[in-house]
């Protein structure tokens, strides 16, 4: 999928308005001489009070972080691409691992995708020639995330190549009734991922009707709450 972000410029906004989810991933770096980052993740904020993060992992057994040091925090929410420094107030181990760190009054954000992109596994079918009335057999893969601009699906195999113009068609629940969406696409990028099967294709979305982009919409607001 192409990135549909304007020229990246890095701002300041209140980290409320980042909208953090609770198991969103982070990176924690303690800043001291030869520290490296840590794999992390956002467990809760209280505005003005604190930040809880934690480890991940099946060893996610400390934060590595220590009580009084400063580190700085890094995270993509899907559309920004953020990080604050913060002092950690306290850490805890029970009733399981993570620090408490001072909320931060700003935090550094570049908004590099202008939609945000959900994280999903639904089935969905492919149809190479971008065209609704099309004959050509349809091909079952899997949305692995959506946007209002574009996807990214796995399939068993490579289907088109870059430039070529496909239908993908899924069916979603928008407001407790079920809606198929039949979206014209074209084909971004393709590649198998090493060590994985299958095949990643990257999708833009092409002459969305308000329709489609009002179910988009509602899809991605409603995921990411």
């Amino acid at each position: 999928m192409t990135d549909d972000s304007p020229t990246a410029s890095v701002s300041t906004m209140a980290l409320r308005d980042l909208r953090l989810r609770p198991g969103m991933a982070l990176q924690t770096r303690r800043l001291v001489e030869g520290a490296s980052k840590k794999e992390s993740q956002f467990l809760a904020a209280i505005e003005g009070k604190g930040v809880m993060v934690g480890p991940v992992g099946p060893h996610g057994a400390s934060t590595e972080l220590e009580e009084g040091e400063v580190c700085v925090v890094r995270g993509f929410t899907g559309q920004h691409e953020f990080s604050f420094v913060s002092k950690v107030l306290q850490t805890f181990e029970k009733p399981f691992a993570y620090a408490l760190l001072q909320y931060p009054k700003k935090v550094d954000a570049t908004l590099v995708r202008q939609s945000m992109r959900i994280k999903t596994s639904m089935p969905a079918e492919l149809t190479l020639g971008g065209d609704a009335n099309t004959s050509a057999p349809a091909t079952g893969v899997t949305l692995i995330d959506i946007s209002v601009a574009g996807a990214m699906v796995r399939s068993k195999a490579s289907i088109g190549a870059v430039g070529d113009l496909v239908n993908l068609a899924f069916s979603v629940d928008f407001e407790g009734a079920g809606v198929q969406l039949t979206l014209a696409a074209s084909i971004c990028h393709s590649h198998s991922p090493m060590g994985q099967e299958g095949c990643l294709i990257g999708l833009a979305f092409q002459g969305l009707t308000q329709h489609d982009k009002l179910v988009l919409h509602y899809i991605t607001q409603t995921r990411a709450t």
